[in-house]
């Protein structure tokens, strides 16, 4: 059973309230196949031909009817031969074989394909010798390709919400689509807060950090297509906040930011979200990330990430980048992340009541089997923890505790993003 603290969200729950509420917020564009990798799919995708396109040869070889086979006793005639593109022209004379390349239409006539291992050719290729016990182990239909076999005509073979992959790109130009219907970019406004942040680039002042948590946001959000702003450093003063708030929400679909969520005196966003429109969630259960805000401003809608290098990675990944998505058309019930079941190489006690990732990665132990090993520190400060990470372990609300050899499960970084 789940302990969850007083005032806090799941992050299951977070994303289920945040898919009914938030609409896909972006139309459909007609765009070249070649720049839709990534980009999410509005319009199911009907096959216009069928794959393959003829009967055809898995395999380089020869093709011939199988029932000439049992009455083969010497040399075959090769009378021909069948490449891709460029099929053989007539019917398969009895007792004849075709020389057929993987790929070609198999011609009018055979019924089956022996490779060219199997067969002893002369010099010129138009006589061949087939061993009988190949023939004894030739069946009708051997190393045929069946027309429709992998895609028939009128198939849909994309789903409308498909995240495009290469495989699915490639699919698609099989079929003979020069374009597709795909979501716009949402239009991404950024910013971080703080007056202890120093842009990269400029001199360092005594007691400030340089800003990092700007640039993982654009990454995060270029990496499922966004169109992004940067708005740079903003000073936490209520009246800045406001304007350019204001401003760029009447441009914008979404308007992401870190820092100034919390609870401390400089803490200034939710006060702003509040006068200008409405905070619709705020605080998740989970770590790190905890203080995440979700808002609007009129139609823009405005997510508030925590002050902390890791809370914004970890907090951007599981929560951010699928809602975002979903806001462009994608299903987000095939959002989640993969979980893979791993055995923890290390012991770990911490407080119940929220859900925890762990920084880790997957090494092998003596056995030569492989468990996860977490990062020396849970601080949410240390950006480099999510240099060294391969992945994250998910410790549910009410684990306590973790020993070495328990089954736990692993996020990999890469399925995230």
């Amino acid at each position: 059973m789940q302990t969850i603290k007083p005032g806090l969200t799941t992050l299951s729950d977070a994303l289920d309230i945040a898919f009914a509420e938030v609409p896909v917020m972006t139309p459909s564009e007609e765009r070249p196949i070649s720049d839709c990798y990534g980009a999410i799919l509005r319009k199911d995708l009907v096959a216009q031909v069928s794959v393959p396109s003829v009967d055809n040869s898995a395999m380089d070889g020869y093709a011939l009817r199988h029932a000439d086979l049992a009455a083969i006793d010497g040399p075959v005639s090769v009378v021909g031969a069948s490449l891709a593109g460029h099929p053989y022209n007539g019917t398969l004379p009895k007792g004849s074989a075709i020389r057929i390349a993987t790929g070609a239409a198999i011609p009018d006539g055979a019924d089956c394909v022996i490779i060219q291992e199997n067969v002893k050719a002369n010099a010129d290729e138009t006589i061949i010798e087939i061993d009988a016990d190949v023939i004894a182990h030739t069946s009708v239909h051997q190393n045929i390709r069946w027309l429709g076999e992998d895609i028939k005509t009128g198939d849909t073979v994309l789903k409308a919400s498909t995240i495009l992959r290469p495989q699915d790109i490639a699919i698609a130009a099989g079929q003979g689509f020069g374009s597709l219907s795909v979501a716009q970019p949402l239009k991404v406004a950024v910013f971080s807060t703080g007056d202890e942040l120093a842009k990269p680039g400029d001199p360092l002042p005594p007691g400030g950090i340089y800003d990092s948590n700007r640039f993982a946001m654009i990454g995060m959000l270029r990496s499922i297509g966004c169109e992004v702003t940067d708005l740079g450093l903003l000073a936490d003063n209520f009246e800045v906040l406001q304007n350019a708030l204001a401003n760029a929400a009447k441009s914008h679909d979404v308007i992401m930011t870190s820092g100034g969520v919390s609870v401390g005196k400089a803490d200034l966003l939710k006060p702003v979200v509040d006068s200008l429109g409405e905070i619709t969630a705020w605080k998740l259960a989970i770590k790190p990330g905890k203080p995440l805000m979700r808002g609007k401003i009129g139609d823009c809608l405005v997510i508030g990430l925590p002050g902390n290098p890791v809370s914004v990675l970890v907090s951007g990944l599981l929560y951010v980048l699928p809602l975002l998505r979903h806001a462009m058309g994608a299903d987000h019930s095939k959002l989640a992340p993969t979980r893979i079941p791993v055995r923890a190489g290390f012991d770990f006690k911490r407080g119940t009541g929220r859900r925890e990732w762990l920084r880790a990665r997957l090494v092998q132990n003596d056995d030569g089997e492989f468990e996860a090993i977490a990062f020396s520190s849970t601080s949410s400060g240390m950006l480099s923890s999510m240099v060294w990470a391969e992945g994250l372990i998910e410790l549910p609300e009410n684990c306590g505790q973790v020993s070495k050899g328990d089954q736990i499960l692993y996020l990999p970084l890469q399925g995230l993003q």
